[in-house]
């Protein structure tokens, strides 16, 4: 078999892949400490601007993530086309971020 210098080695593509289900996962879990501990506080003390605080980093960080994750594993399974992975996917997270974004800026312009 010839080998040229931009050859990749199929393992190689697998372990990247794993690496990027790695980082994925954990920045997923990062999000996900960081949304509980602003509902932690929502809870502690009753504050509305928190809870709105800890949805919109939910939505921003965790969702997106594993609908990513999910659509991906589904996909495999039932064989999405390419315009899932193209244009549904994206737009979705996209509205999902604009939907966390807005509850952020909500939770920093309520008056209690």
């Amino acid at each position: 078999m010839i080998r040229y210098p931009l050859q990749l080695d199929p393992r190689q593509e697998y372990v990247g892949y794993l690496i990027l289900l790695a980082v994925t996962l954990g920045a997923m879990m990062l999000g996900l400490f960081i949304a509980f501990q602003a509902y932690r506080g929502y809870r502690r003390n009753q504050s509305r601007r928190m809870l709105f605080l800890a949805l919109g980093l939910g939505f921003i960080t965790v969702v997106p993530f594993a609908l990513s994750l999910l659509i991906t594993f589904v996909g495999q399974r039932f064989g999405f086309g390419p315009y899932v992975y193209t244009y549904w996917l994206p737009i979705t997270t996209r509205l999902i971020e604009i939907g966390g974004l807005g509850c952020i800026l909500y939770s920093l312009s309520i008056r209690q």
